[in-house]
């Protein structure tokens, strides 16, 4: 298809390019292209592209629904400095194929620079979609990869890429962070890699400061472990949560099983005060991990009702003919 009347119709249609989600009809298009574009282009149309998301961010207006489009293909966007997602209804879309890993429309930090968080976003009403965000460089240092402060967020077809370098796979590290966060829906993304070697304490995602009512649809949290206590979910202390956190249909996969498996999928402390958290796990899978929560907190549910550390229900299990 011609860029120009692509954007066009994506101008008339509103479509969000790879999906059937809708956003509302207010609001200007910005394009980027890292490859043609140029920052001192006006992003208004593939031929006039800017060359980085943060250029477009920037000219983007907080709460008026502008979105920015970014076309995917063999160069990435690298960010020098933490890229600050506080606008607002304002939405990052990928234009590339659709998948659930290492999508095309690319976001990472320069070789010898590591950021924490890589990007945070404080905005809320946001749509991410069809990015992959990717950190890793030869640092000794736990970084957050991404991190979500905002409310009512929606996230699809993301790739949540931290811990890239075995530096920085360490405790305290995570490919995502939802700090205080709350009512964030995550559908078909992927949280975590598979290529380096997690330490003890590296972590998938890192729940903090009440967190809650955050909702995962459909994703897979990948690691590869180094050493049996890296982990997929950690909350940080007796107040990380409060409410519920859903994982719907949810895969837990540690692909370095042959050599470490994991202790525990999920990180819990004992929760602080009377208050009522609950971790919901919806027909999920583990593999490569010996339980669910071996310090058997008492406020992670599945559809076998509650989980104790010696129950490994959800886990998979090799199939004999």
């Amino acid at each position: 298809m011609d860029m120009r009347l692509y954007s066009k119709w994506l101008a008339g249609n509103l479509v969000i390019y790879g999906g059937d989600s809708m956003v509302g009809g207010k609001g200007k298009e910005f394009f980027v292209d890292p490859v043609n574009g140029l920052d001192t282009n006006t992003g208004l149309s593939w031929d006039s592209a800017l060359a980085s998301v943060a250029a477009a961010y920037l000219l983007c207006t907080d709460g008026a629904n502008d979105k920015v489009i970014y076309l995917g293909g063999a160069t990435g966007d690298t960010l020098a400095a933490t890229l600050t997602w506080a606008k607002s209804y304002t939405h990052l879309i990928g234009a590339c194929a659709p998948t659930m890993v290492a999508q095309r429309a690319r976001i990472h930090n320069e070789t010898v620079l590591a950021l924490t968080p890589l990007i945070n976003i404080t905005g809320s009403g946001c749509i991410f979609k069809n990015i992959y965000i990717f950190q890793g460089v030869d640092e000794a240092v736990a970084n957050i990869n991404v991190q979500v402060t905002g409310g009512r967020n929606y996230f699809e077809n993301v790739h949540f890429a931290g811990g890239g370098h075995a530096s920085q796979a360490i405790n305290g590290g995570a490919s995502l962070k939802l700090d205080g966060a709350e009512e964030n829906t995550f559908v078909d993304c992927t949280i975590g890699v598979d290529t380096i070697a997690a330490a003890t304490g590296m972590m998938g995602l890192l729940l903090d400061t009440e967190a809650r009512r955050n909702v995962f649809k459909h994703c897979n949290f990948t690691m590869s472990a180094g050493h049996i206590d890296a982990g997929f979910v950690e909350v940080v202390d007796g107040t990380g949560i409060d409410r519920y956190t859903i994982f719907d249909k949810c895969n837990f996969i540690n692909t370095n099983f042959k050599n470490f498996v994991m202790a525990s999928a999920f990180l819990l402390p004992a929760i602080a005060g009377n208050r009522n958290c609950t971790i919901l796990l919806k027909d999920c899978m583990l593999h490569g991990v010996t339980t669910l929560d071996a310090s058997d907190r008492g406020f992670l549910y599945g559809n076998m009702n509650a989980v104790t550390g010696a129950d490994l229900s959800g886990v998979a299990k090799e199939l004999i003919t």
